[in-house]
């Protein structure tokens, strides 16, 4: 059970990790471009909160068809399995990584005053909401042009926004060969 200040908390929508995302992304995008690396995947890869409690891990990954092995190209695992991709990126993100780590601290502060252990349950759906937003806005404003196939990813995981993400982001052709390995 989450008490009024907590649950207000969770659900204002983090407007500044929002921002910090967007802009942080968009600038990792122009630079793959400007550096002349072609891409068809692109993951957003917050902290699983559930097994690491860094709020500063935020990181990205991406992949290139060339990074796909000629007998793997044909197969959804290999393509759109993030766990299977070669390009992680885990600097350029300070500005996501300030805004997880303002809200990690507020609700610490929140949860201090319940007796609930549990409590970090509640964080994950919240900032995970708030990506989702974040990239389906920069999939609209055409920062993803190109790029087929974008995800929330946590490895090792089964958490719901990965398949909502792959959903929401994608060509309904791109998340049908994504179901049938995922789903």
């Amino acid at each position: 059970m989450i008490n009024n200040k907590l649950s207000a908390f969770l659900n204002e929508g983090f407007g500044g990790l929002l921002t910090a995302v967007i802009s942080d992304i968009k600038q990792h995008i122009v630079s793959l471009r400007e550096s002349g690396v072609s891409f068809y995947g692109y993951a957003a890869m917050p902290p699983d909160y559930a097994t690491e409690f860094d709020p500063t891990s935020f990181a990205v990954a991406f992949n290139c068809e060339s990074d796909i092995d000629e007998e793997n190209k044909k197969k959804p695992y290999y393509r759109y399995s993030v766990d299977e991709w070669q390009n992680y990126v885990h600097d350029g993100f300070e500005a996501t990584n300030a805004e997880l780590k303002s809200i990690l601290s507020e609700f610490k502060t929140l949860t201090k005053q319940q007796d609930d252990d549990g409590a970090v349950e509640y964080l994950a759906p919240s900032i995970n909401k708030t990506l989702l937003n974040a990239l389906m806005s920069l999939r609209n404003d055409g920062t993803f042009e190109g790029i087929a196939y974008v995800v929330i990813w946590i490895s090792d995981s089964s958490d719901e926004i990965i398949n909502q993400s792959a959903k929401s982001l994608n060509s309904a052709e791109v998340y049908d060969e994504y179901a049938s390995e995922f789903c």
